[in-house]
């Protein structure tokens, strides 16, 4: 009854409370407010590329300039840890350590996967090629374009063919939000996990210089919302955390 009143594809925005169980901390609160924008019934890219455009003329509009969107896939992550040696067993262990490479740093990310059983030669090879990655970022803010386009020939090598769909799809977003202002804030970032499961697809974090974890993130997640209809319906969403954004701004004297 209700399945036959949904239509086939809608956009939705939301700003609502929300509570975790995460030990408070610095702009992380147990309740706060979240900006949700969702699609609903698309698999195309330019739904992730809407998305990220909204993003950014919200924080361009709150008088944000040094924001990095940061970029990833979770079928190119697959396919990195498949070139590493990962068995697929310890694939998801993996992402949930590599999810923490900007809060724990590469030794405690290394240390966390060999406690999760992952090779250490496969761990140490996605480092190294994070780390040659990473490295290249006093590149990017000068030329943005190049930078992404540099990242996505050396995933394509690393790869060796491996999931053409999940590249395809980063190359479409990068063309798409590089036609846009938003564009210049935009990096593809190997290394971005996000180390919730139920992401297929796109991945995406917004950060800021001086605050650690991000302002807001998102992705597809074609599967979830069959998991409770019993039908397939592709969605994707991005959404803010209302208190960081507010803590930075305050911080900056952008009031």
């Amino acid at each position: 009854e209700y399945r036959a009143k949904l239509p086939k594809f809608f956009k939705r925005y939301q700003v609502q409370p929300v509570w975790r169980a995460d030990r408070p901390q610095k702009g992380r609160f147990r309740e706060f407010y979240q900006c949700d924008v969702d699609a609903i019934g698309s698999k195309s890219m330019v739904v992730e590329a809407e998305l990220l455009g909204a993003a950014g003329d919200v924080l361009s509009r709150l008088g944000f300039t040094t924001y990095t969107i940061r970029l990833n896939h979770r079928g190119v992550l697959a396919g990195m840890l498949d070139a590493g040696g990962v068995p697929e067993a310890r694939q998801n262990d993996a992402l949930v350590a590599l999810d923490k490479l900007d809060k724990i740093g590469r030794d405690g990310v290394a240390a966390e996967l060999q406690a999760r059983g992952v090779p250490e030669a496969g761990a140490g090879m996605l480092l190294e090629f994070f780390a040659s990655v990473a490295a290249a970022q006093t590149t990017a803010d000068a030329d943005p374009a190049a930078f992404n386009r540099a990242v996505l020939r050396r995933l394509e090598g690393l790869l060796a063919g491996a999931r053409p769909e999940a590249l395809a799809d980063l190359r479409q977003i990068v063309a798409l939000v590089g036609a846009t202002a938003t564009g210049t804030h935009l990096r593809l970032d190997p290394s971005l996990a996000r180390g919730l499961s139920y992401y297929t697809g796109a991945i995406f974090e917004i950060a800021v210089p001086d605050l650690a974890g991000s302002l807001g993130g998102g992705g597809r997640y074609d599967n979830l919302i069959g998991m409770f209809l019993g039908d397939q319906v592709p969605a994707c969403g991005i959404s803010l955390g209302l208190e960081r954004i507010l803590v930075v701004m305050g911080e900056r004297g952008m009031f």
